[in-house]
């Protein structure tokens, strides 16, 4: 556990070796790259510790060869949304491994409902029966199994989103450039919510579409726990672990 906490993907060379050390203390560390110590700590915590690090590899293995955009940590009203994938519809993915704290999840998912149409949550199994107790019926309901994600409940079309709310998410150039206006009075005032959440899910697409191209076309050449640092960077991987 305290490795996958500790680790990032721009520590360096001494640091990986303190960890790998940590984990395999008769290991020759020196005659190995700094690729390889990434690789081995990678290993070692996809395959002990299934934090968030680690289900948020799998939703992003699990889409990267669909059509669509996807947004990872998302700046969503006060609180920040893990993954959001963005094609016909947004579809809001908040993650809970099995050990995080679910306390906010009920605040969260407040939010959440207030811009997106449809909303699930991807838990460890042990949360379960406190998600379904606090978590409004149409929200749909993912666990983790054996590496594979189980659909314990579907998520319905959400018709509780916020005009207002969608707005507020934009900069001012992205309101010039989709609705036509800088006013967010006057945009709310000139176009119906159905033309806003149009031009939101445009907005989006358009805003996260670069960084999960780059992350999409170098999946290959990149270790699972590094996925959201190259994702909201785009530096070549070569760089990192050379």
């Amino acid at each position: 556990m305290q490795l996958g906490r500790s680790y990032h993907a721009l520590q360096t060379r001494k640091e990986l070796e303190d960890l790998v050390l940590a984990v395999f203390p008769d290991l020759q560390v020196v005659s190995l790259s700094k690729k390889e110590l990434h690789y081995l700590i990678n290993q070692s915590v996809i395959n002990s510790y299934f934090g968030e690090s680690y289900l948020k590899s799998l939703m992003i293995e699990k889409y990267v060869g669909e059509d669509m955009v996807a947004a990872l940590e998302v700046k969503a009203l006060n609180s920040r949304l893990d993954f959001l994938k963005i094609n016909g519809s947004t579809v809001s993915y908040e993650i809970k491994s099995e050990v995080d704290n679910i306390l906010k999840l009920e605040k969260q998912s407040m939010d959440y409902l207030k811009l997106f149409e449809y909303n699930n949550v991807v838990i460890g199994s042990n949360h379960l029966s406190h998600v379904r107790k606090v978590l409004p019926s149409n929200y749909g309901i993912i666990i983790e199994r054996n590496g594979f994600f189980v659909t314990k409940r579907k998520p319905k079309k959400n018709n509780k989103i916020c005009p207002k709310s969608q707005i507020d998410l934009f900069n001012k150039k992205e309101l010039e450039t989709f609705c036509g206006l800088s006013d967010p009075k006057k945009i709310l005032k000139e176009l119906s919510p159905k033309q806003i959440n149009q031009q939101f899910k445009l907005m989006l697409k358009k805003r996260y579409a670069k960084k999960w191209a780059f992350l999409t076309s170098r999946k290959k050449e990149i270790f699972p726990l590094d996925y959201q640092y190259f994702y909201h960077h785009n530096i070549e991987p070569e760089l990192i672990y050379g």
